[in-house]
């Protein structure tokens, strides 16, 4: 449902079907994933900008794209 609700496109049918019903409910939905992918942009260039040269990104959450 990240990914769908990020305006990817690697996800699934079921995934798509769950989070338009969670839209329903709440059309608001898609703002904390947005502002989270915002947040690791910022990071990471923040930290890259400091000197960090390698980020290990563990868990599932698809290539960082610009919000």
């Amino acid at each position: 449902m990240y990914d769908y609700l990020l305006g990817g496109k690697d996800n699934f049918a079921p995934d798509r079907a769950a989070a338009q019903a969670g839209l329903q409910v709440n059309p608001n939905a898609a703002t904390a994933p947005r502002q989270n992918r915002a947040f690791l942009a910022r990071t990471v260039r923040f930290l890259a900008e400091a000197g960090v040269r390698q980020f290990l990104a563990i868990g599932t959450g698809g290539v960082a794209r610009k919000p």
